[in-house]
């Protein structure tokens, strides 16, 4: 016989996301942010209860709210997410990248998931494409310490080496770029071993940062699991907007690595743009002052921005 309990949960979830949606999409005055955004988390955990779906699995991404409505305790994803929490809020020791902790504490981050480690999973490229075009036009208004945030479920035998997670990194870069649906920047050489390079997606200038489960000296690059920092470099044109607060900002975070990192600070951490330094050199860094290699001259020119 047709069980129409399941089909009557369905319906009615159904008419209620859709609701839930026309509301939270209202973009007039009248509605504040803080109730759209109550309704977003509302709807994340609406759609887990009644549909089954996960946000992750639509590349959305989530703000701390939303996180936590979407993901019970005891889920990968939340796990991913306390994880990475503990490490910025950790009182004992601080965290050398401060502009992470206060955009963490001022909710100016955004979260993306992905359910393994392996950089080169199409759907995992899919999904972070997806994530950073949806993340840029919002990124100015989260705030001035704004990022997208990717977090991997945690690989149990932890059987990767940090080499390997390097080539695949990399890999995901390169993936990215074929997904790019603007063209690169004409002021950004495509040369990758060039002291103006940087990578771009979506028209956009990025600093990126990985954190992998391999890592062990260099305690600042170690998270359980898989993680990754996209900052748009605008950020930096705020946050260093003189050469005093550069310069400052520069020896604290400085100050802050020598105290949290058992290995002496990496000689690839320079300025953007000065000679002889290599940002690509600084978004992967080995657990020894070596540089780590790259496999690519230049990133794949985009598939999808018609010729």
């Amino acid at each position: 016989m047709f069980d129409t309990y399941p089909s009557a949960v369905l319906f009615i979830g159904g008419i209620m996301i859709t609701l839930l949606v026309n509301i939270a999409s209202i973009k007039c005055r009248s509605v504040p942010q803080a109730l759209r955004d109550t309704l977003s988390s509302f709807i994340c955990f609406i759609r887990a209860a009644f549909c089954g779906e996960q946000a992750d699995q639509q590349g959305n991404p989530l703000t701390r709210s939303q996180v936590t409505a979407a993901f019970p305790q005891g889920t990968w994803q939340r796990n991913a997410y306390e994880d990475y929490k503990a490490v910025l809020l950790d009182e004992t020791i601080i965290y050398p990248c401060i502009y992470a902790t206060k955009g963490f504490k001022s909710d100016d981050q955004l979260y993306l998931f992905i359910d393994s480690d392996d950089l080169s999973d199409p759907r995992h490229i899919r999904t972070l494409a997806k994530g950073l075009a949806i993340y840029l036009p919002r990124a100015r208004q989260l705030g001035p310490n704004t990022s997208l945030v990717l977090l991997a479920k945690q690989n149990g035998d932890d059987s990767r080496t940090v080499e390997e997670y390097n080539t695949l990194f990399w890999e995901l870069l390169n993936g990215l770029a074929k997904l790019d649906y603007k063209p690169w920047p004409s002021n950004i050489p495509r040369d990758i071993d060039t002291d103006k390079w940087c990578f771009c997606f979506g028209g956009e200038k990025f600093f990126t940062v990985i954190q992998t489960p391999a890592h062990e000296v260099r305690r600042t690059r170690y998270a359980p699991g898989l993680t990754i920092v996209f900052q748009p470099k605008w950020i930096f044109d705020i946050l260093f907007s003189t050469d005093a607060k550069r310069v400052s900002a520069i020896a604290k975070v400085r100050t802050l690595l020598t105290k949290y990192d058992p290995i002496p600070v990496s000689p690839e951490l320079k300025n953007y743009g000065e000679k002889g330094s290599r940002e690509s050199k600084q978004y992967f860094l080995l657990d020894e002052n070596i540089p780590a290699p790259c496999q690519y001259e230049k990133l794949s020119k985009s598939d999808v921005i018609a010729t």
